[in-house]
């Protein structure tokens, strides 16, 4: 999302430029909205909004940021911190009232107005903070281009929420922290990894080949970056030169020089830690190959960090490196105004071996000095110094300067003459605008006009600058007598009308000679050339009416003609004594240039002396950061090994101590005077006679070793670990041992052994199936019982295959009861287990509960799958009887109210009834019971009859009673309604029948009889004779209780089939009930 003419924007995310989403939205509103803009950081990106902020703050908005508690502890340089470079860092209560304020101070005074516009106070001001600035942090920003310095302060202005420049200076003045937050600000240096790719790619594929050409071993490839920031650049090219050397058999040695004027970031530089976000710039293959990651950040190699050396240098206050064969400067002459331009310029062509490069930003360029460099490739702003005159010589102040880098007044005076003089010759010549020459004291030329070229005509012999030799022959008098004039008068001289021939035509030429007259430019002379035109020739020419007088003119010129000629001739034999005098004196001026010549690289000896002292510099606060850190991790090396309590050996190649540390005296009497000694001389108060050997092993197959070995004396063990010593660069030097105590751990893994062999034995007596799990039903171990009873075989039941052992239709209901467990905390399912000796399923509680660490995490799951099938099978009987117990009681109560009702009616008093009903009821209790008794044997009908013949008192025998038949089971909804009946008959027969006299006799007979349906009947045959049957009661014969159970309920209920006959001497009762009413046969 982008703001464009205050709309916002949006495009597909492919299309989006190289910088990320917060710093492209951002970078789009500064730029379109100008210094109306507000960016807040609300917290952490990794990189993303760092440009975007510095952008609004370019443009002259305002950066705020919240103070967030994860940026606390940051380095305010970070890549991954935006608030870095914002204007102030506030609670979140507080943003929306210094949001307020600055708004209510912008629309009050509005922008500032344009530079342009800027009276000379102002500028001024603006040169006073400027000093303040150089007061403050010993930088000079008197040469910065004017229309940033001046932006850079007035967003300072609109932050710290002044009006004017002076009350800006008062807060300068008054702030002690304000200069170095106005010096940040101008030192807002974003940069990346390869910014600006193509240039990058350009500068790999074409410059750095060629600075390698001809490089030997020991040569040097040196390189200088200018304004590095944090580093990025620096390491980009450091990446390119790498990578280029390691595909030549021999490569020079690299060095980079990386300088800048921000301490902070150059301390973040020589750290070279970066965040996640520039894995997008330097890509991954890169970045595994240059840089190691740690935690969330990117550290460079030490192979990559060992080629640059950081410096804290001034382009424009401090000397320069020498003798390099690249300078990097990327957008940093963009904020130079053009005169520090010219001075910084030269410098680089100053530090640049011959044919070294110079690698400019896309913005910069060398156009104004091309007599200095010659462009590579001008849209990648890749330039080659060329060798220049050596006259030519670069202003650089040296070290005695001291922090203000301002050089005295004398020394800004002696800038370059040549150039001085052109500029002055170039100012006089336009209120002329003829041809025209700029010359110097000594009458050479500086500067030739374009028109010049007819008007000169050099003379044969050495060559020459001096004019007067240069000029044509008859232009030479007169502008030597114009020259002496004006150099003794220091005023202008003419000399109109010289008559000059050129081939067959004569031209008349004026001459115009002018010294400068500026005091702060060396004597010069400005020599203008100007041809008459044809009518000045015209009112040169005599009147038509002399021309009587033309002999005698003619006359008179050829007079003078000769005079002239014998003046030519004079001045011919003058010039040659000149020209033997000038060989004398350029004799002497020979020897003078060679003294010059002396002089001048003496001068320069001394200028790369001042360079190298520079370097020298660098190098020493380089090696005192490197000393520093040294100290630091000794220190750290130091109190580490006294601190720990782990008994440690150091041995190099030869197996002789380097250093130990304090607790390894308890196992070898180690001392100070032992360092340097051979491990072998010393005797160990442990038993290990494979030292030497094991140390020799690891150093030569750099494989670990551990042993454990005891103190005969004192039974401690230890564990030995014995390491290969690698040094920072990778190279084996020694080995290095530890001897950890471990007699509490050996203690505690037997008694945990111990423990586990117990609690094992445990888990493999019990009944149950025991297994442990990870999450998800991950099963990793399970224990004998489980594969004697699936039948799987070690191994196969871990992570999921346990499943194959569980019923296929619970397989699903199992996983989804492991999914859950997280949640409700165990895991607790009934399912059917595979049974190898059964070959079939049998079903199984399994449940689990998960074993916890000190946080509360779950470690593991530790679970049993107990068999639960005939417990299953119980509780389906218990179902079974209590419904059966439900179903009887429902039938005995309704048993009972019909034969309390039948009762009743067949009834005439209340004893009657109460006899009839005890009778019945108990007849009905013998029923129950014997149906009790058959919940384990079935009821027959044999039984039931004997308990009813016993219940009255009727024993079988073989002359009056007689009971016979097959052993027939019978249902127990039959036994009820079929024992009140036969208890109806056995009562009667007792009562009014057979049974009531000695004489009678009862038979009762039953089997089992096929009928035409192919179905089988019980029969039963109940007969009574010899007693008369006129006894019995009226209401039995005509319909009592027992015989309409016996004709109604038996063949209602139970399908039966019945016949009862009564006549004076007999009664025959026949009984078919179906064999579907019974149990069993």
């Amino acid at each position: 999302m982008t703001l464009e003419e205050g709309r916002l924007r949006l495009r597909p995310l492919e299309e989006a430029s190289d910088h990320g989403l917060i710093d492209s939205f951002f970078v789009s509103m500064a730029h379109d909205q100008d210094g109306n803009v507000i960016g807040l950081i609300m917290g952490r990106f990794d990189g993303d909004g760092t440009l975007g902020t510095a952008a609004i703050k370019e443009c002259g908005g305002l950066a705020l940021a919240v103070d967030d508690p994860s940026l606390h502890g940051m380095d305010l340089r970070s890549a991954g911190n935006p608030a870095a470079i914002s204007d102030d860092i506030l609670p979140l209560p507080r943003v929306a009232a210094r949001i307020a304020a600055h708004m209510q101070h912008h629309h009050r005074f509005g922008h500032p107005a344009p530079v342009g516009v800027r009276n000379g106070s102002e500028n001024d001001q603006l040169s006073q903070v400027a000093s303040i600035l150089r007061n403050a942090t010993g930088h000079d920003f008197h040469g910065y281009k004017r229309a940033t310095f001046l932006r850079r302060v007035q967003r300072r202005m609109q932050v710290v929420q002044v009006d004017t420049l002076e009350q800006y200076l008062e807060q300068l003045r008054s702030r002690f922290d304000e200069p170095l937050l106005l010096f940040n600000d101008l030192l807002i240096g974003v940069t990346q990894f390869f910014r600006d790719r193509r240039e990058f790619e350009f500068l790999e594929q074409q410059v750095i080949p060629r600075l390698f050409q001809g490089k030997q071993p020991g040569d040097h490839l040196r390189v200088w970056v200018l304004g590095c920031s944090t580093g990025e650049e620096a390491y980009s090219l450091a990446m390119l030169l790498r990578e280029h050397a390691q595909t030549l058999d021999v490569a020079p040695r690299i060095q980079i020089f990386a300088s800048d004027i921000d301490g902070r970031a150059l301390a973040i530089a020589r750290v070279g830690r970066y965040s996640s976000s520039i894995v997008a710039d330097v890509g991954p293959e890169r970045l595994q190959r240059w840089f190691v990651k740690e935690g969330d950040t990117y550290v460079v190699s030490k192979q990559l960090r060992e080629l640059c050396v950081f410096s804290q240098h001034s382009i424009v206050k401090d000397p320069p490196f020498s003798r390099l064969d690249l300078v990097s400067c990327r957008n940093l002459l963009i904020y130079l105004d053009a005169e520090l331009q010219n001075r910084v310029i030269p410098v680089f062509h100053f530090a640049l071996k011959p044919g070294g490069y110079l690698f400019l930003g896309n913005a910069e360029n060398v156009s104004r000095h091309a007599k200095l460099f010659a462009p590579v490739e001008r849209s990648f702003r890749v330039f080659q110094k060329i060798d220049a005159d050596s006259r030519m010589h670069a202003t650089f102040p040296s070290s005695s300067l001291g922090l203000d880098g301002h050089a005295p007044a004398a020394n800004r005076q002696q800038r370059s003459v040549s150039n001085a003089l052109v500029r002055a010759g170039e100012r006089i010549a336009d209120r002329y605008a003829p041809a025209y020459a700029v010359l110097d004291e000594h009458f050479d030329v500086l500067h030739f006009s374009s028109q010049a070229g007819r008007f000169i005509r050099p003379g044969g012999g050495a060559p020459s600058l001096n004019l007067l030799n240069l000029v044509h022959r008859d232009l030479r008098l007169e502008l030597r007598s114009a020259l002496s004039r004006a150099e003794a008068d220091m005023t202008p001289v003419q000399a109109r009308g010289i008559q000059m021939h050129e081939d067959a035509a004569t031209l008349a030429v004026d001459l115009f000679v002018e010294p400068t007259s500026d005091s702060d430019v060396p004597r010069g002379y400005v020599v203008l050339f100007q041809e008459v035109e044809a009518r000045e020739l015209a009112e040169l020419a005599p009147p038509k009416d002399t021309v009587s007088d033309n002999a005698h003119v003619q006359a008179l010129e050829n007079e003078l003609r000769m005079t002239r000629e014998r003046l030519q001739s004079m001045i011919e034999e003058l010039e040659s004594t000149n020209e033997e005098l000038k060989s004398s004196n350029e004799e002497y001026q020979s020897l003078n240039e060679e003294l010059q010549s002396a002089n001048e690289e003496l001068e320069t000896s001394k200028e790369e002396l001042q360079s190298v002292n520079e370097e020298v510099t660098t190098v020493n606060g380089e090696l005192a950061h490197r000393v520093q850190e040294l100290a630091h991790a000794n220190s750290d090396l130091k109190n580490l090994l006294e601190s720990t309590q782990i008994a440690t050996v150091f041995l190099d190649n030869e197996l002789r101590v380097t250093n130990f540390t304090p607790a390894v005296t308890d196992i070898l009497p180690l001392v100070e005077s032992d360092i340097h000694r051979p491990i072998s001389n010393i005797k160990l108060h442990v038993a290990y006679d494979e030292l030497q050997d094991d140390v020799r092993r690891v150093i030569r197959t750099l494989a670990v070793l551990d042993r454990e070995v005891e103190n005969p004396a004192t039974r401690a063990r230890y564990m030995v670990r014995v390491l290969p010593y690698r040094t920072v660069n990778n190279f084996i030097g020694g080995a290095v041992l530890t001897f950890m105590d471990v007699t509490p751990l050996t203690r505690a893994e037997r008694a945990l052994r111990s423990s586990e062999q117990r609690l094992r034995t445990l888990m493999e007596g019990i009944p149950q199936l025991v297994w442990r799990s990870l999450d998800g039903g991950r099963w990793t171990w399970s224990s004998p019982q489980w594969s004697s009873y699936t039948g799987q075989r070690d191994g196969e039941s871990l992570e999921l295959g346990w499943l194959q052992a569980v019923h296929p239709d619970e397989r699903e209901l199992t996983l989804n009861a492991w999914h859950d467990s997280a949640r409700t905390g165990g895991l607790d399912v009934e399912h059917r287990l595979f049974n190898a000796a059964e070959d079939g399923y049998r079903w199984f509680h399994t449940r689990s509960a998960p074993v916890l660490d000190e946080r509360g995490q779950v470690l593991e799951w530790l679970g049993t799958s107990t068999e639960s099938d005939n417990l299953r099978r119980l509780q389906d009987e218990q179902r079974v009887l209590v419904s059966e117990l439900q179903h009887r009681t429902r039938n005995l109560i309704t048993v009972v109210q019909s034969v309390a009702k039948q009762t009743v009616q067949t009834s005439h008093s209340m004893p009657e009834f109460a006899g009839r009903f005890d009778d019945r009821l108990s007849a009905l209790s013998r029923v129950q019971g014997l149906l009790s008794q058959s919940d384990n044997e079935p009821t027959t009908i044999g039984a039931l009859l004997r308990m009813e013949l016993d219940a009255l008192g009727a024993e079988p025998d073989q002359q009056r009673i007689v009971v016979e038949g097959p052993d027939v089971a019978l249902r127990k909804s039959t036994v009820q309604t079929l024992a009140l009946a036969l208890h109806e008959l056995a009562t009667n027969a007792l009562k009014h029948g057979a049974l009531a006299v000695e004489t009678g006799t009862l038979s009762v007979r039953w089997d089992v009889v096929s009928t035409n349906d192919a179905s089988a009947r019980l029969v039963l045959s109940w007969i009574e004779e010899g007693a008369s049957q006129q006894r019995r009661d009226d209401r039995d014969q005509a319909g009592g209780f027992g015989r309409r159970l016996i004709e109604k309920a038996l063949p209602y209920s139970h399908g039966a089939q019945t016949r009862y006959e009564l006549s004076d001497t007999r009664l025959e009762c026949e009984i078919q009930l179906p064999l579907t009413s019974l149990h069993d046969r």
